[in-house]
């Protein structure tokens, strides 16, 4: 009976694994939380084109951005000059609120790839502005564990898989669908140089296995 017992939690757990949504969290195409209702009025939103910067990399945050609609990419330069994709951030993603919270400049830079719409918080109101209420709490707790995972995720895949598991990975995302998440289809918004960063390859390699998709006719833009 007790053997019966450890096989049948076993298969518990095994499932719950399987069912794991952290696995339906794409780690390349930017993700929209779909729960990102808000009293705050849209007269008070800015508009940010695509190409501006919002943070500097070793800049302090003077404010804090709640993204509410578009795609902003987080890039880091090297004392070299040699620049690198941190991943993509979408609706309902607070881009700078790690440094608020821990009083040290950002690590990297912060920019708009679309047409954005944000809501600016000033750093000294981070605190009382996600307090404010549970759900505002929750929200935000919500999206700095996002951010840790997506982080976490690219950091694995970058290690751990090629150039050409990555591309295939990134088109499985441009289609993955979830109750929580929108997937937003970064193509459309990055230039080869931009993408080649997010995979972490050449922008010649990538031509390459572009190349070789349009080939086999599997790529649709």
């Amino acid at each position: 009976m007790l053997n019966r017992t450890i096989a049948d939690r076993n298969l518990r757990v095994t499932s719950a694994a399987d069912l794991c949504p952290e696995e339906n969290i794409p780690v390349f195409a930017p993700v929209a939380d779909r729960n990102t209702a808000t009293k705050t009025h849209a007269s008070t939103f800015l508009s940010i084109e695509p190409g501006r910067t919002l943070i500097e990399q070793w800049k302090s945050c003077e404010h804090v951005y709640l993204i509410r609609s578009g795609v902003v990419k987080l890039t880091y330069t090297s004392d070299n000059g040699s620049e690198v994709s941190l991943g993509l951030r979408s609706t309902g993603w607070y881009a700078g609120a790690a440094s608020v919270l821990l009083n040290i400049p950002n690590f990297y830079s912060v920019l708009a790839v679309s047409d954005c719409t944000v809501s600016q918080i000033p750093a000294e109101q981070l605190f009382a502005y996600t307090t404010r209420n549970a759900k505002k709490l929750q929200h935000f707790m919500k999206s700095l564990c996002l951010d840790s995972i997506l982080q976490a995720k690219l950091h694995a895949e970058v290690n751990s898989s090629s150039a050409a598991e990555r591309f295939e990975q990134l088109l499985r995302e441009r289609t993955t669908t979830d109750p929580q998440w929108e997937t937003m289809d970064p193509l459309p918004l990055l230039k080869q140089r931009e993408l080649a960063q997010l995979l972490s390859c050449s922008p010649e390699h990538l031509s390459r296995l572009r190349a070789q998709r349009m080939n086999e006719g599997k790529e649709n833009h």
